[in-house]
């Protein structure tokens, strides 16, 4: 039987309204908000990313176009896009940064999202890197993202952990402040191994963490005086094109509303049978956000026609 709610309603189920209205209040996110509410901004902006809907003006259209099926979302109206724009420059992106971190954790806790690694080639220790991506901006849209000259950029440094390929630490800055600002916000567990790259060097944190336990991998300095104080022997074992505000709160939601949509399609890789790559779900799920048909089903046979809604059975009356 075809179920009453889309594939982009069931995808949503999994961010508890009552659980996201707790976030709402904790930040204040809907003080003196008339009609538009907190969860129409996320659902407008969750479908900027799964819909890859590059503009305002794409979001707004393609969601009127749906009009009869918004209701299943919790949405009473398509946004408008002044509004949209204004939600997206003043509320606080703070709102939806905790939304993913709290989601990224009922997921772990819920072992949805990957086991352990299960490669032959592992470490004892939990396993992280860090590294940063730099996202080049247009400097007269973005002035306050200014780094050189006519150039401006913002950056987002990402710890990953390798256990289930999925963030443990995420901070954005702007481009000009050193990366090892980054690293020393950083709190490790004792015998963590961290690799990252020599943008990172501070050796005060290298011997904070040494004294900690923590061990680290990362690419010497040509420059770099040391003196060797002890050898040990060696052991014998051994992935945003667009955004749609130019506004630095409007920029972080759109960053954090896209990790969510990348933690949910993980979830969905996690579940299916199918056998298909992340990338691939991701196209499939962009052309059938609003095909009425279950879930779990979807994801392990795409490909299968969906069944027919049931006949209506009408009894025979007798006339005589």
């Amino acid at each position: 039987m075809i179920r009453s709610a889309s594939l982009f309603s069931q995808f949503q189920e999994h961010f508890p309204r009552t659980e996201f209205a707790v976030l709402v209040q904790k930040h204040k996110a809907e003080r003196a908000a008339k009609r538009f509410t907190c969860w129409t901004q996320f659902v407008s902006m969750l479908f900027c990313q799964l819909a890859r809907a590059d503009s305002l003006r794409k979001i707004c259209s393609e969601l009127v176009c749906c009009l009869g099926k918004l209701t299943h979302l919790g949405i009473g109206d398509a946004p408008k896009r002044s509004t949209l724009s204004y939600a997206n420059e003043h509320r606080p992106a703070a709102l939806y940064e905790d939304l993913f971190w709290t989601a990224l954790n009922r997921f772990r806790n819920q072992g949805s999202i990957g086991g352990l690694r299960k490669s032959r080639f592992r470490f004892k220790n939990k396993l992280l890197s860090l590294d940063s991506t730099t996202i080049s901006l247009c400097l007269s849209l973005f002035p306050w993202a200014k780094f050189r000259q006519a150039k401006g950029e913002v950056k987002l440094h990402v710890l990953l952990d390798h256990d289930d390929y999925m963030p443990a630490f995420i901070h954005i800055t702007e481009a000009k402040p050193h990366d090892r600002r980054a690293a020393q916000l950083l709190t490790l567990a004792a015998g963590s191994i961290i690799a990252m790259d020599r943008a990172y060097n501070d050796y005060r944190l290298f011997s904070d963490w040494t004294d900690r336990g923590v061990f680290f991998v990362t690419r010497m300095k040509d420059n770099t005086v040391y003196e060797v104080v002890e050898e040990r022997p060696l052991p014998q074992k051994l992935k945003v094109k667009t955004f749609v505000g130019t506004s630095e709160n409007a920029l972080r939601i759109q960053i954090w509303t896209a990790l969510l949509a990348i933690l949910l399609l993980k979830w969905l890789h996690h579940l299916s049978k199918a056998g298909w790559s992340l990338s691939n779900l991701a196209a499939m799920l962009r052309m059938n956000l609003f095909t009425y048909r279950e879930l779990r089903a979807w994801i392990d046979s795409p490909f299968n026609t969906p069944p027919s809604p049931l006949e209506p059975q009408q009894m025979a009356l007798p006339l005589t």
